[in-house]
């Protein structure tokens, strides 16, 4: 194991200031021992300077020593300065000396200066033997944590070696290692026994299962009792995602307590769930496996079409049978009333008019029906031109155009296109007459066909109404009307239903732009 592998195991922070530290204090315990033998020798000079003075006092004619000097009272240097300032005794150090001048007072009065020079007590030993103790101390740490932290390290690889080999060969003996008196390896010898003895009554069927998984295009995952996913399929992945746990399915409730209660109640059992993030409906079957440790297949098939064409339906039941409830009301009252012998001949004619209008519109409601529900599987195409078909629409829709005094534009490009003609005249027929049943009398209404490009592009523009958000919405959905119109506009609520659909057959798209109060924009583009 190299230095630098083992210094980041230490962590090279915790080492500096753990450093730092030591270093602190060693320094602030020779500083201190430093002061020390400084106060000792103040205080031996201080010691013979009272003895002097109890000497000179009784002799005052007698011989001072050598390292001491008597100053007159009118003696004025810095050492006398700062007595004077009220210091007790003035001191200055050298390296190698001290000297302090301390004042003679007789009845309070400073009489004379007595100054002594004395030899400082060398710290350099005891600094030596500190510093020297402190260094083999913080070595002795530095080799302990050394030796601790790699005995730790290489202990640490181990196990992990060892992990790792019961990771990548669960089914062999090769990570099992020798009995000694680690407990840790004596532990993992018994997982990894464990472990094997586990897999290896299972790992046929595991493998199998999760080898057949992966044949189907459809979501498949296998989870365990306590919640965890233990295999799924690229199609899982896929629509969902790939994790190991059931908190993936949090925001569906309902599906995620169908899952739990499996748990308690392993039955197989199928039921339908919506998946609102993805849109998704699917067929869910949940069965029990008591030969894999009790785990659970769930297999997901997509239903969504199925059930947006049995809603849709559904839906077109509903609505039709709605829609001809009205009229088939009407023909059959009107004609119990004609049974009356004493209508008169005016009554007569009206109720057959009622009659007779009713039943025309029960006719476009089934033709419109039919032509909405028909399956186009193949559509047949050929060259006709759309200036014509236009022109022959405006024509045929000319008196509904007088009726209600509504002015008309056009614009109209001669352009030929290779379609269907049925469809494109049911395309063109509906939006026509759908702009002039919405355009208030004395109205304007525009109609354009011209070329952009490769494609054709038929505009119709009312200055009607108009619609809102919602309603523009919604325009397309079958028996929809806008709900102020539908008492004023007669109709089956189908042809833009119908337009939709042969738009999207003909692989063509269509635009609505509409502002309320202002009017309409269909644009289509085939």
């Amino acid at each position: 194991m190299g230095i630098t592998s083992l210094m980041k195991k230490i962590k090279l922070k915790n080492i500096v200031i753990s450093t730092v530290i030591y270093l602190v204090a060693t320094v602030t315990l020779l500083v201190f021992l430093n002061i020390q033998i400084l106060k000792t020798d103040t205080n031996r000079v201080l010691h013979s300077i009272e003895t002097t003075k109890a000497f000179l006092s009784e002799h005052p004619d007698a011989a001072l020593p050598s390292k001491f000097q008597c100053w007159p009272a009118r003696t004025q240097n810095e050492e006398t300065k700062k007595i004077d300032a009220g210091a007790e005794y003035a001191q200055s150090v050298t390296r190698h000396s001290i000297e302090i001048t301390s004042p003679i007072r007789k009845d309070g009065v400073i009489t004379a200066y007595l100054h002594a020079v004395d030899s400082r007590t060398s710290p350099w030993f005891t600094n030596l033997m500190v510093g020297g103790f402190a260094t083999l101390i913080y070595l002795a740490c530095a080799f302990y944590v050394f030796v601790h932290a790699r005995r730790n390290y290489l202990f640490t690889q181990d196990i992990v070696a060892k992990i790792k080999n019961i990771e990548r060969s669960p089914l062999t003996q090769s990570y099992l290692m020798s009995e000694n008196d680690d407990k840790v390896t004596s532990a993992l010898n018994s997982l990894g026994e464990y472990i094997q003895n586990q897999i290896l009554s299972h790992s046929e069927k595991k493998e199998n299962i999760y080898e057949f998984i992966e044949l189907f295009q459809f979501p498949i995952f296998i989870y365990n009792a306590k919640g965890k996913i233990r295999k799924t399929n690229a199609a899982f992945k896929n629509e969902f995602a790939d994790t190991h746990n059931l908190d993936i399915f949090s925001p569906y409730a309902d599906f995620l307590t169908f899952l739990v209660d499996k748990m308690l109640n392993p039955t197989t059992q199928e039921k339908d769930f919506y998946f609102e993030n993805i849109n998704a409906y699917y067929q869910v079957r949940i069965s029990p496996l008591p030969d894999l440790d009790n785990r659970f297949l769930v297999t997901l098939l997509d239903i969504t079409a199925f059930k947006r064409t049995l809603n849709a339906h559904n839906e077109l039941i509903a609505n039709v049978s709605h829609e001809l409830k009205t009229p088939l009301t009407s023909i059959k009252g009107f004609a119990e009333l004609l049974k009356d012998n004493s209508l008169s001949e005016a009554e007569r004619q009206e109720f057959s008019n009622i009659i007779s209008k009713e039943s025309a519109r029960l006719i476009a409601l089934v033709q419109d029906t039919l032509l909405l529900t028909k399956q186009n599987i193949h559509i047949e195409k050929k060259k006709i031109n759309l200036a014509a078909l236009v022109e022959e629409i405006l024509s045929s829709s000319q008196p509904l155009l007088d009726e209600k005094h509504l002015l008309l534009q056009t614009k109209i490009s001669n352009i030929s296109q290779v379609t269907n003609r049925q469809m494109v005249h049911s395309i063109f027929e509906n939006l026509i007459e759908n702009a002039i049943k919405y355009t208030d009398e004395h109205g304007k209404i525009f109609v354009g066909l011209h070329k952009d490009k490769k494609k054709v592009i038929f505009t119709v523009t009312d200055n009607g109404p108009g619609l809102t958000e919602i309603e523009k919405s919604r325009i397309f959905e079958r028996f929809y009307r806008v709900d102020e119109s539908r008492t004023q506009v007669t109709g089956t609520g189908l042809g833009l239903s119908i337009v939709d659909k042969n738009v999207r057959e003909l692989q063509g798209h269509i635009d609505v732009i509409s502002v309320p109060g202002k009017g309409t924009t269909f644009t289509v583009a085939l």
